[in-house]
């Protein structure tokens, strides 16, 4: 197995100089690393006011990892005190490998529920912490990608080199004297996308995989979603959090010069048909980059023996709660030790339904079992689109129209509202299908989002941090400063109308499937049909409670990411979009509606 011609189609990568470490800023600690092996003693801490270890550590640090082109990288290796093999959980990214470093938490609001104490601190950012694993029998292993900090060669955002380094990486690990030659992955974001990548090139030493909140189509899930281009969070991180010695890919530039879907793009596409090794995936509602992704993979995957999970927090938050580690050990257990200890009658889906409000209200239901997801038996319930703001089980006689603005974030947005005369939970994928039309352009970019009203009439947002981890005295949803990783507001979807083609056999029912490689403008005035995929939810409704269906210009709140990475509305959107409705155009959203098992 060779690495791949990343000359695609006589497309050459675009390269950018890569801030070297020494020239980071305040988001990560840096040094450089030549100690070899040490001991850290029990009650070492990382730093005051961190978590301390509570048994000895093994740290061999700033340990080479050759590839197959002669290239190294280098990881930080946490292992028991022990004589006895012991499996690896590897934590692969560009994010530093030594200390917790990307403090993005100090500027979130009660750091969602994580004090500093909760983790150590040695914990690669987004990655297990060895404070926590090593005394449960592993060993964890942090491993800076190729091209990122000290490790040699050039930066590659994702794509098939990040999974065939992740391959020689996983049996240069498997081969060290003291593993058991069982090797998994572990964390949130990047870490996951890279256990997706690497388990596709199949090391033999890969016994298992946790991809906990992934994209498995960067174009898809990040930078161009619904078609629309989207830089902003690629920036961020490329620009902000990553150091390097040499150069990196330049995605932002890619899209610039690539907006329509290429071969370039396609080598960021994860196939996940041909992975057959155990499977525990973690999704949230909350996740602006990977909720669609996750799903997908785990979907097609073609492993018996895989479960999904979706949480009711943002990710990183569940990743450190010790309920949710042991159940994590439990599947590590089972495929990394061989432990007979009765995961595999663990429900195939577990689904966290929200319910919003304020937190002295029944919080949401966490980990509903299901037998598989999306659940069996699922009811796709039309609401069709009606004058005066109205949502209805069946479509308008008359034909009608609305109209909003769509180019400021100033504008109000098109409205439609059904309220819940019984009690009704949604789980799942659903849809838009929309008739639209714009006068002043030639093309859309169209956002949808579905939100919860209260009895009242209230829109309502949940709040990702547990109620209990919020200070006495924050009563409400108002009380809590609503940044973007604090706050959910509900399932949404993109599509520019130009980009509205489908292919038929990659399509469902649900989820239209978007070439993007072509585009087909609309002549000004011209009515169209869209139809736009929103990403899953799973939200309780009492009876009384309403379903709001939104239509707007620009991307609705429900991003992980502070509000000063926003996308600002640099969109192609023009004047006013047209929404027709009754008669000959049957716009409707389409809802999963679920009975929940008994409890």
């Amino acid at each position: 197995m060779t690495a791949p011609n990343l000359e695609f189609e006589g497309l050459p990568i675009p390269w950018v100089p890569t801030i070297r470490p020494e020239d980071e800023t305040e988001m990560y600690p840096y040094r450089k690393q030549n100690r070899g092996t040490t001991t850290l003693p029990v009650g070492w801490r990382f730093n005051k006011g961190r978590r301390p270890l509570h048994q000895e550590i093994i740290f061999d640090e700033h340990v080479a990892v050759p590839l197959r082109d002669g290239v190294k990288i280098y990881c930080d290796i946490f292992r028991p005190v022990t004589d006895t093999k012991l499996p690896a959980i590897l934590a692969i990214s560009p994010y530093g490998k030594n200390g917790n470093g990307f403090r993005i938490f100090d500027n979130i609001p009660f750091r969602l529920g994580l004090p500093e104490s909760s983790t150590s601190g040695l914990e690669k950012f987004e990655g297990p912490d060895p404070v926590e694993w090593c005394p449960r029998g592993y060993v964890v292993v942090n491993v800076d990608i190729r091209g990122s900090w000290d490790s040699e060669g050039d930066l590659y955002i994702e794509g098939s080199q990040m999974g065939i380094d992740g391959f020689d990486t996983v049996e240069f690990i498997a081969g060290q004297p003291w593993c058991n030659g069982a090797v998994s992955m572990c964390g949130n974001s990047w870490l996951a996308t890279e256990q997706w990548a690497t388990a596709i090139q199949q090391p033999p030493s890969l016994k298992c995989i946790a991809p906990w909140e992934a994209f498995t189509d960067k174009y898809r899930d990040l930078v161009c979603r619904g078609g629309v281009p989207k830089t902003n969070f690629a920036s961020f991180v490329f620009n902000k959090t990553i150091r390097g010695r040499t150069q990196r890919e330049d995605i932002a530039g890619a899209l610039a010069k690539w907006p329509l879907f290429n071969a370039y793009w396609a080598d960021k596409v994860y196939d996940t048909s041909g992975i057959t090794i155990p499977i525990y995936a973690l999704a949230s509602y909350s996740s602006g980059n990977h909720g669609s992704g996750t799903v997908r993979g785990w979907r097609n995957a073609a492993s018996k023996e895989k479960w999904i999970r979706f949480h009711a927090t943002q990710e990183w938050f569940d990743l450190y709660t010790p309920r949710y580690i042991d159940d994590l050990q439990r599947f590590f257990d089972r495929y990394l030790k061989g432990i007979e200890n009765g995961w595999e009658q663990t429900p195939r889906a577990r689904i966290s339904i929200l319910t919003y409000g304020n937190r002295f209200e029944p919080g949401p239901k966490l980990d509903v079992p299901f037998s598989d997801y999306p659940i069996p038996s699922t009811e796709y319930q039309s609401l069709y689109l009606h004058g005066e703001g109205r949502l209805a089980p069946s479509p308008q006689a008359n034909e009608g129209s609305v109209a909003h603005k769509a180019d400021s974030y100033r504008a109000k947005p098109s409205e439609f509202i059904l309220k819940f005369e019984k009690t009704t939970t949604l789980v799942g994928h659903s849809k838009a299908e929309l008739w639209m039309s714009c006068n002043e352009k030639n093309d859309m970019d169209v956002y949808v989002s579905i939100r919860k009203l209260s009895k009242s009439g209230e829109v309502l947002e949940h709040v990702n941090v547990p109620w209990e981890a919020l200070p006495e005295g924050v009563n409400t949803q108002h009380d809590v400063p609503m940044t973007q990783t604090v706050k959910y507001t509900g399932p949404t979807g993109i599509l520019r109308a130009s980009r509205r083609a489908q292919d038929p056999k990659r399509s469902t029912e649900l989820i239209p499937f978007h070439p993007h490689n072509d585009e087909e403008k609309v002549p000004a005035g011209e009515i169209v049909k869209l139809e736009i995929a929103l990403w899953p939810m799973g939200i309780h409704f009492e009876a009384g409670e309403g379903l709001l269906f939104r239509v707007q210009g620009f991307v609705d709140t429900s991003s992980d990411f502070p509000s000063h990475i926003e996308q600002k509305l640099d969109n192609l959107n023009e004047g006013q979009h047209i929404i027709h409705f009754g008669g000959k155009y049957a716009s409707r959203i389409i809802v999963p509606v679920v009975a929940l098992p008994e409890q």
